[in-house]
């Protein structure tokens, strides 16, 4: 780098006033940490456990004996963790037996990269290590969000800091610093929603490559990168260039993976083949939606319900109502996706990652008092629902 280039650059940091880095994201993200260590420290021991899991009550950790991080490790975690400590092991049967085979390979891969070159390291550097990772992603993640809304959206600062103020206190957002990929899911998600808004294809399409590899939903984003890249160009198919060719190359890594699995389980798509030991797909939404419904008690399952419903309208809304229709299409897409598998299980952390959602409800709230009464609500969620999840109650 020339020394005029040097120059420029250290002029260009000089003037940017980051201020809102601290303000909007490092703050609360210490704030809110703090409040869920505090919570899980009070919350076991004083509170009746899950009686079903009653044996990791009784032992008093789940996958390490270190608290802080213990705490931030639950069911799911415990499939990534068997990934990275024994690999992919399919169970007698796939379609009705629990296996780790459901579950997708870049998070658990990343967490055992140190692993992978040789170091020999104890089972408990994993789980710290993973739960790092989620942080230093969310992180990541909610920089790009915030230039997201403001340089690509073309949102206000004050929607900006708004969106992420409603992300850091949603119920499940204590998900962002498990040992889960949800954080590195948003983070890729924004970087491959700012490469294709930007038309940089290549990049989106990289981007789309490892979001593919990191869980289901990937393939949805995917699917409506075709819709976002024919709407930029006023759908003229005469107008279809070689950038095509490159979202078209984006499941090379994936197939990859479904090929590897092949060769173990014996099923062409072998990860959503074992999705159904975990209940997924095995009956109705209608089924699903009544027996909710219809059950006499207010337990999680009904609020995630409330949740499913609310963002499902929303994102209608923004499908008819934002300019870019790709966009809408993917937040209802992906608003419905958990319910439409006919389980209402952990529907409040799949719709952690439906972004337009928490901008559309950034921008409509006005005034403070309305906005400082829904990050409330959604605080007090938060609280009672991490307290739960310590103790072993299925909470997502």
């Amino acid at each position: 780098m020339s020394s005029s280039n040097k120059v420029h650059l250290l002029s260009f940091f000089r003037h940017q006033s980051f201020d809102w880095v601290w303000k909007v994201i490092i703050i609360p993200f210490v704030a809110t940490r703090l409040c869920w260590l505090l919570v899980g420290y009070y919350a076991t021991g004083n509170y009746l456990p899950n009686p079903t899991y009653a044996k990791y009550a009784s032992r008093g950790f789940y996958l390490t004996h270190f608290f802080p991080v213990d705490i931030f490790s639950r069911w799911d975690s415990g499939e990534y963790f068997s990934i990275i400590t024994r690999g992919y092991a399919p169970s007698s049967d796939i379609h009705t037996v629990y296996s780790n085979i459901a579950f997708f390979p870049l998070y658990p891969y990343l967490v055992k990269s140190l692993g992978w070159i040789g170091f020999s390291l104890p089972d408990g550097f994993y789980v710290a290590f993973g739960v790092i990772l989620s942080n230093l992603f969310f992180l990541a993640a909610a920089v790009l969000l915030y230039k997201f809304i403001l340089e690509v959206l073309d949102f206000s600062e004050l929607v900006a800091s708004r969106s992420i103020g409603l992300l850091f206190v949603f119920p499940t957002g204590f998900i962002f610093s498990c040992f889960y990929t949800e954080s590195l899911f948003l983070f890729l998600l924004i970087l491959t929603l700012t490469f294709a808004l930007k038309d940089k294809w290549k990049w989106a399409s990289l981007s789309a490559f490892f979001i593919l590899l990191t869980r289901s939903q990937g393939l949805v984003v995917w699917g409506i990168l075709f819709f976002l890249y024919l709407e930029k160009k006023k759908w003229n198919i005469r107008k279809i260039d070689v950038n095509i060719g490159w979202l078209l190359l984006s499941p090379i890594g994936l197939l990859a993976h479904l090929y590897y699995l092949y060769r173990l389980t014996g099923e062409p798509l072998a990860p959503f083949v074992a999705m159904t030991a975990w209940g997924r797909a095995n009956t109705t939404i209608l089924t699903s939606l009544w027996e909710n419904l219809s059950a006499p008690w207010l337990d999680v399952y009904k609020i995630d319900l409330m949740f499913s419903i609310v963002f499902i309208l929303i994102s209608i809304l923004i499908f008819v109502k934002w300019p870019v229709k790709s966009i809408g299409l993917l937040s209802l897409a992906l608003s419905v996706m958990p319910i439409a598998s006919g389980l209402l299980v952990s529907t409040s952390r799949y719709l952690l990652i439906v972004i337009p959602v928490f901008i559309f409800l950034a921008e409509k709230i006005h005034n403070q008092s309305g906005y400082d009464f829904l990050r409330a609500i959604f605080f007090t969620l938060q609280i009672i629902y991490f307290a739960g999840w310590v103790n072993y109650y299925w909470i997502v």
